[in-house]
């Protein structure tokens, strides 16, 4: 007794410490406690955070705050929770208006809580359709709160209820995975346990085992008694069927036992007592199975009384609340009346007393007024006729201003204009220039190439200078257009933009040959002066565009030429 009074009054100095700073630090607590199910001490966090939050008119503190106790009672009463969930709906609505996202995200995790409390009432199609109606209205960034892992999770037991056993996989392994990724701690020890039992069932011996012995690690680490058990029980089952060892096994659910007695939630007393009636029923004790049984019976009956008697307890309240809530309204009405009666009589003897000052003062004021009249009406005709002249003048202005203006816009569109042809005119000298230079260089590669050949076929006439070496390197050298091709290709690219390159990039087979072919066709060269330019037979130019029509993929019908030119 003096340890809870020690207790309480701790709780009491350090709640009243944190009260100055709002209710967040109080809900952080609250939360710190539940994860360790320290349900009481929570609730009483979230009690404070409730006043606080109501107190400086903080709607998402408090929904936060009630929705924070559905949590905690739902766990022993079924009524109570759904109660606070649904009020915290409610306060959730009103952050409608202020923060749309906030309330369709508080409203989710609300509507997550009742598919919970469904669901633990057998109800696990009603709890599966609020899931995934929960599913909707979280953000898609990344959750922190858990709320998803809790969806994840209840989507899995709900499915496996039904015997959809894949389903149930499905969304437990999603769980998992959505913890690891979080890093969220308190929802990790249940993962790791649901997926357990998936594994265990497919056999997988050791991964089964890591991951019991990691939600009883996590469990151990943050204080999560709920976890602790679960894990304990499944570690049991795991036992049994892998190592058929039925005294460890025992031990194992005498553990978990023993931390389910402490927890508020009975559901995880009820499921120790469900191991142990199975494993004496597997030892053939079923005498001491029967004891379980029966303590499980009493059990489940002494939640189902106290929550029947809770939810008789609350209707009672709610009767008198309402009551009393009627005979205020009735009180408030009749007070009402009196008060408008009052008003009226005396906003009439009010309303009489000025009226009568009021004819006092206009009869009064009446003679002034009536000498002001004429002296303002000269004063107005004086100033009208001012503001007409004034308004003349501003016109006037206007007008030349206007002209003005659009004298200096056609002078500029006339600039620009002149501007523009003047542009062309420079743009098209300069093509005409570059195309003149690029046609004087063929010209004068097929001249220099004629006039070579002609030297050539002389030399080859006149046998006593066909020996001399000397000349013959001449002759080569002069047949060498290398820097004479790179000058033709400096002013051709200089005209036609990128000609080569997307001539390269459309075929890729393409040859550099192919490429000079390419320009002499585009300058429109007839066969004899290309042959001349290449230094090569006509025949030869023909056999190379019947070449080139085929790596450019053309049809017979094509005209090579038209293709060129419309690259």
């Amino acid at each position: 007794m003096f340890r809870s009074l020690k207790y309480s009054l701790l709780f009491f100095l350090f709640s009243s410490r944190i009260l100055a700073g709002g209710a967040k630090p109080l809900l952080d607590s609250g939360w710190a406690a539940l994860v360790k199910d320290r349900e009481v001490e929570a609730l009483k966090y979230f009690e404070l955070a409730l006043e606080k939050a109501t107190d400086e008119n903080n709607t998402e503190e408090k929904a936060l705050s009630l929705f924070n106790m559905g949590i905690c009672y739902y766990s022993f009463s079924y009524t109570k929770g759904m109660e606070y969930a649904t009020k915290a709906m409610e306060a959730y609505k009103e952050l409608e208006t202020s923060d749309p996202a906030k309330a369709l995200e508080g409203r989710s995790r609300c509507l997550q809580l009742i598919s919970t409390i469904n669901s633990r009432q057998g109800k696990f199609k009603e709890a599966i359709a609020l899931s995934r109606q929960a599913m909707r209205g979280l953000p898609p960034e990344r959750d922190s709160t858990g709320s998803l892992i809790l969806i994840y999770n209840s989507l899995g037991v709900a499915y496996s209820h039904l015997g959809m056993q894949d389903s149930s996989e499905y969304y437990h392994r999603l769980a998992l995975k959505e913890n690891e990724l979080t890093g969220n701690l308190a929802y990790l020890p249940a993962s790791c346990i649901y997926v357990a039992e998936i594994e265990q069932k497919h056999n997988n011996k050791q991964l089964s085992k890591e991951l019991y012995d990691r939600a009883l690690r996590i469990a151990d680490s943050t204080g999560n008694r709920q976890a602790q058990s679960a894990a304990l029980l499944g570690m049991g089952k795991w036992t049994l069927a892998f190592e058929k060892n039925e005294a460890k096994a025992e031990s194992q659910y005498m553990q978990a036992l023993l931390i389910a007695n402490d927890l508020s939630d009975k559901s995880f007393h009820i499921k120790c007592l469900q191991h142990f009636v199975d494993l004496k029923k597997l030892q053939g004790n079923f005498s001491k199975a029967l004891e379980f049984e029966e303590e499980m019976v009493v059990l489940k009956d002494s939640l189902n009384s106290s929550e029947k008697q809770r939810a008789v307890q609350s209707l009672e309240v709610q009767f008198r609340v309402a009551e009393k809530d009627r005979q205020l309204k009735l009180l408030e009405k009749e007070q009402d009346v009196t008060r408008l009666s009052n008003y009226l009589l005396w906003g009439g003897i009010i309303f009489l007393a000025l009226a009568s000052i009021g004819i006092i003062l206009f009869l009064r004021r009446i003679n002034a007024r009536d000498k002001l009249l004429l002296k303002t009406k000269e004063e107005l005709v004086a100033a009208i006729e001012e503001q007409r002249r004034i308004r003349e003048q501003q016109m006037q202005n206007e007008l030349e201003l206007k002209e003005t203006q659009l004298q200096t816009k056609e002078a500029l569109v006339e600039a620009t204009k002149e501007q523009q042809r003047i542009k062309e005119l420079h743009y098209k000298n300069e093509i005409e220039f570059r195309e003149s230079q690029l046609s004087a260089m063929t010209l004068q590669m097929f001249q220099k190439n004629e006039l070579m050949q002609e030297l050539k076929e002389r030399l080859d006439q006149n046998k006593e200078v066909a020996g001399d070496s000397s000349l013959n390197r001449i002759i080569s050298k002069g047949f060498n257009q290398d820097k004479e091709w790179q000058d033709f290709n400096k002013h051709f690219e200089s005209i036609n933009k990128n000609f080569y390159t997307h001539l390269k990039e459309a075929y890729p087979d393409i040859s550099p040959n192919d490429l000079k072919l390419c320009a002499l066709i585009r300058l429109n060269l007839s066969i004899k002066e290309m042959a001349g330019i290449l230094n090569i037979s006509p025949d030869s130019v023909k056999t190379a565009r019947y070449r080139l029509r085929k790596k450019l993929q053309l049809n017979t019908e094509d005209n090579l030429t038209e293709f060129i030119m419309k690259l």
